[in-house]
């Protein structure tokens, strides 16, 4: 094919064979002459399927171009997704493992939240926060008694610690709760979270069950939100509290997640646990021994609380009564926590009281303290009930 030169782009154009556009040279006439076929020259078939062929090949690489691009762009867009896929199913996270403990009763979770850290007290006298931070202390506060529960939760990835508190203030008011007082940020009394860091969970009142991992599960930062609420039959009282932590490798996936500390007390327990002289005789005498479970103490001590002082006195009755009868006095605890420390504050316990009955005028020789800790449960250690019932001070009677 014969090829003219474009002197402006310097491309090569092709020349029609079968027809040409020439100017006559003394006239501004264009016109249009058919050249004769000559050897060198394709005949209109050919050249029909000259232009075809190529058009095909050009398009056939074309085609095969956008094959390949679609083809990569398919598996590029597969591959990418899966690698988000893999990534997003790295990065989930999967609750740390912390067993025995249910949420607590009318207290539903957030959704996605993970269980860091749960304690069940027992029976404990608890200064409720019913006003702000007033300096360093608080400015009221409300005496409540009774079984103490208390959860560690932390929010998925995402969630606002404003969004966690208004989740769990409407499921308290839906649950016939009353608010008793409420307050967010500077509100609660200090711009820098002391209610939390001072009240809620200062260092004596960090939960350890998964060491660190629950210790450092609230980490506070800021962004604190409290709520305390009492439900309709005034015999439980919650503390809501719920805050950003801050970024810190010590709270691992909890580092600049949302948290909430729930403490829930439960009254109504103590009325049907108190157990007189003569029930105690009569246990002693029918199987040995009688466990006592209103035998309070103060949390992870072995200082007797003040509400024991009715148990304590029973069982002076019961000695005084009975001068022939000798004791051992045996202390039990569940199973959360280690079992040396259990052990160890079960003995601390046991002799605890065999000190209030013996300030109480019953001779020392006539009592012996001993500790269990969680090796001789009633009932299992596997539900908040069990736990509470595996708890207990019990007296065994001598031989000697």
């Amino acid at each position: 094919m014969a090829v003219a030169q474009d002197d402006r782009s310097g491309r090569a154009k092709a020349r029609n064979p079968l027809h040409a556009v020439f100017r006559r040279p003394h006239s501004g006439v264009q016109e249009a002459r058919t050249y004769p076929r000559t050897q060198d020259t394709l005949d209109r078939p050919a050249l029909l399927h000259h232009h075809l062929t190529r058009r095909q090949a050009t398009r056939g690489m074309s085609c095969k171009r956008c094959f390949m691009i679609r083809f990569s762009m398919k598996y590029f867009g597969i591959i990418t997704l899966a690698l988000l896929g893999f990534g997003q199913h790295s990065a989930a996270e999967t609750c740390p493992v912390l067993e025995g403990y249910a949420p607590l009763d009318a207290l539903a979770v957030y959704d996605g939240a993970c269980l860091y850290g749960s304690e069940d007290a027992g029976f404990t006298r608890f200064e409720l926060p019913v006003g702000p931070m007033k300096g360093r202390a608080l400015s009221e506060v409300k005496p409540v008694e009774g079984q103490l529960q208390r959860r560690l939760y932390v929010a998925p990835d995402g969630a606002s610690a404003a969004d966690l508190f208004l989740n769990y203030r409407m499921a308290l008011l839906g649950a016939g709760y009353s608010s008793l007082f409420e307050c967010s940020g500077r509100a609660c009394g200090s711009n820098n979270a002391l209610l939390g860091k001072l009240i809620i969970y200062p260092p004596e009142r960090k939960l350890k069950n998964l060491g660190a991992v629950s210790e450092f599960a609230l980490n506070i930062e800021g962004d604190e939100h409290y709520m305390a609420a009492v439900s309709a039959d005034g015999t439980r009282h919650v503390a809501l509290y719920v805050a950003q932590n801050r970024k810190a490798p010590l709270s691992g996936n909890a580092s600049e997640r949302a948290a909430v500390h729930l403490d829930l007390v439960t009254s109504a327990a103590l009325e049907s646990r108190m157990i007189d002289a003569a029930a105690m005789a009569k246990g002693i005498s029918d199987e040995g021994h009688i466990a006592l479970d209103n035998v309070y103490f103060d949390f992870g001590t072995a200082n007797l609380s003040p509400d024991a002082a009715p148990a304590i006195a029973e069982m002076a009755k019961l000695l005084a009564g009975n001068p022939a009868l000798k004791v051992y006095i045996v202390g039990h605890t569940d199973w959360i926590g280690d079992a040396d420390t259990n052990l160890s504050l079960s003995q601390k316990r046991a002799q605890a009281v065999m000190a209030a009955l013996v300030s109480s005028g019953i001779a020392a020789d006539r009592l012996a303290a001993a500790g269990m800790g969680m090796l001789a449960p009633r009932a299992s250690n596997t539900t908040e009930a069990g736990r509470a019932m595996n708890r207990r001070v019990e007296l065994v009677e001598r031989s000697d």
